[in-house]
């Protein structure tokens, strides 16, 4: 008899186990996507020196940032962009070009066309301002 009782009280403790685990834990609402999410490409121009090109880039997930770079000013040679945008579009990315690198940090958002424009500044590896952006990209 006390086994019998012992048993159908593992048994009832293991079900209510089992169910609690079950609904507890992860947050089952999928999150929303980034209000920049898309493929974007479109022009800069640095308010400095007046060197200019293209910006094509994709958000992707909540904030991943990815794309390219190209200065048609000195090679026309395309950089890798990697990095992240906030709901808020402020922007933190590196441009890897073959001869350096610049840490770019700035703040985006949507106009009333449909662009997303907004300026950029960019630092060299010395963390020295090396460039003002304008951006003006549309989604592709």
């Amino acid at each position: 008899m006390f086994r019998t009782r012992s048993l159908s009280a593992l048994y009832i403790f293991l079900l209510v186990a089992i169910v609690f685990v079950g609904c507890g834990g992860a947050n089952n609402t999928p999150s929303t996507p980034s209000p920049y999410a898309g493929h974007w490409k479109g022009t800069w121009v640095d308010s400095i020196s007046g060197l200019s090109g293209t910006l094509d880039i994709t958000v992707a997930g909540r904030d991943n940032v990815t794309g390219s770079v190209v200065n048609s000013n000195i090679d026309n040679e395309p950089g890798a962009v990697s990095g992240v945008i906030g709901d808020n579009g402020a922007i933190s990315c590196y441009y890897n070009y073959r001869w350096d690198y610049f840490k770019a940090i700035g703040k985006l958002s949507i106009n009333a066309s449909g662009h997303l424009v907004g300026n950029i500044t960019e630092y060299d590896t010395y963390n020295v301002v090396a460039q003002q952006d304008s951006v003006d990209l549309i989604k592709q």
